[in-house]
């Protein structure tokens, strides 16, 4: 008696005190387009460039939004183009401005919110550019961009790899 087992008080403990893992609920945005080309003058190229972009856009929207949802331990919680429109003020500005953004994602009861940016400073290559601020504290974590050149099909996947491998390894989830 002197010496009583008490490892079935403890059992019990010790599931109360491990932890319960969530997942972290990342809101992501659609992408925005900065074009800083100039103009050509002829319509019927130019419908064709912007068609060409309009597409490279929607596949960059659709590989974040998949490769988000597929990471075990992320949420993923899609962002309205409506509700981007009524929090964006003008072109860049939840892009820029963190506890903008950070209010769309609490609106959306996120963790984190994933603002994007398809920068075209020529007619050679473009930039993906991800933006990813913490909701609760309002600030900007990290910012990662990677190069797109060539056809849409073949650059844009790797680049979208290679921002989600980072965005992997540097978000708790």
């Amino acid at each position: 008696m002197k010496y009583l087992n008490l490892n079935f008080l403890f059992i019990p403990l010790l599931f109360l005190s491990s932890p319960i893992w969530a997942n972290t609920n990342f809101a992501v945005t659609g992408f925005e387009f900065l074009d800083l080309t100039f103009k050509i003058p002829d319509p019927k190229k130019e419908a064709a460039i912007e068609a060409q972009e309009q597409e490279k856009i929607n596949l960059i929207d659709k590989l974040i939004k998949e490769g988000i949802a597929d990471t075990d331990g992320f949420t993923m919680i899609p962002i309205s183009k409506e509700d981007r429109d009524k929090a964006d003020k003008s072109h860049g500005y939840l892009f820029d401005c963190a506890s903008c953004s950070s209010d769309l994602g609490r609106e959306h009861h996120a963790d984190y919110i994933l603002i994007g940016r398809l920068h075209k400073p020529t007619y050679l290559f473009s930039y993906i550019i991800v933006r990813i601020f913490d909701v609760k504290t309002n600030k900007l974590i990290k910012e990662y961009r990677s190069e797109a050149k060539g056809k849409p099909q073949k650059s844009v996947p790797g680049a979208i790899n290679n921002l989600l491998i980072k965005i992997r390894k540097d978000i708790p989830h």
